[in-house]
């Protein structure tokens, strides 16, 4: 057997309260052999600025370690807010969480560094742990052969609009000269090639077909480089679990986009046990793939965010998450517990350390637990129990 726990990201630029009030939740993570999240922030280290102008998100060694004296001991770093101090704010992120005894995976000095899978040895096993960023995201902020960064996995918006309107926004490129210029910088070197198909209009290609819709499209070559990274995991660890970072939401953020599941299926036929999504800060229904479980997002766990009052006015439910801990038998998942929580928050002229998450129970609970289980099968959701 073989037990791993994922959660919400953990958005924590402070340390977090550990004691009494999280002890069923340091209970559920100390029954596990790994207990993961994402580490939605950079590292605060001297001589680094910020790399935004606005929402940088940046964290202290002492913050790290409170993770891991709640019970985690694994961390992602593939996200938007890895890079807000550049390249200083990747390498202390991973000093602070190797000194805390976590281990870390997602960036690095390279892309090599940054998509290398870091095994953690268990009592249950060797569990490798996989991150990657499927954007939006500038260019700069992802891993190169000699540049330090995050692991991608670009994902691409293709619009298809009706012939008509191909021809009206290639007349309109054209009028406003884009279109050549555009070519002029591919030409040189300045970005990277035009749509093979379609139009480039305004950084989004657009190629006509019936009706008006959109699609998403992963990376060849990045997908490609991360399969062959889940394929060598897969043949040094028991268990393989891949943790992927998107902004690329739907309208409504409790549904997991359609894409994004086939995302999740290819990588199980890669060699991955489990997927886990974070971005989105609400929860998404999990699905199952193989008998292996792909979580689209599971909302927060820690959410340090300076926008409380619009959350609290426009998005109550990102306040709200859940431990999800999965039972590996014989390459399948057998069971997952569900464990919903209150995401700890610091409240307006508190004292004091912000808390650490804590357990929901009753109704609450069992709303989540609905909103979790609400697209399975009855065989499927008979592998979920509420637990707290």
């Amino acid at each position: 057997m073989l037990d791993i726990t994922v959660t919400g990201q953990a958005l924590v630029q402070t340390p977090i309260s550990v004691g009494p009030a999280t002890a069923t939740v340091g209970k559920f993570l100390a029954a596990s052999h790994l207990g993961f999240t994402n580490l939605e922030v950079a590292g605060e280290a001297p001589g680094a600025w910020p790399t935004k102008t606005r929402t940088v998100h940046a964290t202290s060694a002492a913050a790290v370690a409170s993770l891991k004296a709640l019970g985690f001991n694994a961390v992602g770093h593939a996200n938007n807010h890895s890079f807000d101090l550049g390249p200083p704010g990747i390498a202390a992120a991973k000093t602070f969480a190797e000194a805390a005894g976590l281990a870390f995976a997602g960036s690095g000095v390279s892309a090599e560094e940054a998509g290398k899978p870091a095994i953690v040895e268990t009592d249950g096993g060797k569990v490798a742990v996989i991150a990657a960023d499927l954007g939006p995201q500038p260019e700069i902020v992802y891993a190169g052969t000699d540049r330090a960064g995050i692991n991608p996995l670009r994902v691409k918006r293709i619009v298809t609009v009706p012939y008509d309107m191909v021809e009206t926004l290639s007349s309109l490129m054209e009028e406003l000269g884009d279109a050549a210029l555009q070519k002029s910088r591919a030409a040189v070197g300045f970005r990277g090639g035009l749509p093979q198909d379609g139009i480039e209009v305004f950084g989004t290609t657009v190629v006509a077909g019936e009706g008006i819709s959109s699609t998403f499209t992963v990376d060849e070559a990045d997908l490609a480089a991360l399969g062959k990274r889940i394929a060598e995991a897969r043949s040094r660890a028991d268990g393989v679990l891949v943790c992927l970072h998107s902004h690329h939401w739907k309208a409504d953020w409790g549904d997991m986009p359609a894409w994004f599941m086939d995302l999740g299926r290819g990588l199980i036929d890669f060699g991955a046990d489990l997927v886990v999504g974070h971005g989105v800060p609400v929860l998404q229904p999990v699905v199952f793939h193989k008998g292996k479980p792909i979580f689209g997002s599971l909302g927060n766990v820690i959410f340090h965010t300076e926008r409380a009052a619009t959350y609290d006015r426009e998005r109550p439910e990102v306040w709200e998450g859940a431990f999800c801990r999965c039972r590996f038998a014989g390459g399948v998942c057998e069971t997952i517990d569900i464990l919903p929580v209150a995401v700890g928050r610091p409240e307006p002229g508190a004292d004091g350390l912000p808390p650490a998450p804590h357990a929901l129970t009753g109704s609450d609970a069992e709303r989540i637990f609905e909103r979790l289980t609400r697209d399975l099968t009855g065989a499927e959701r008979g592998k979920l129990r509420l637990v707290g």
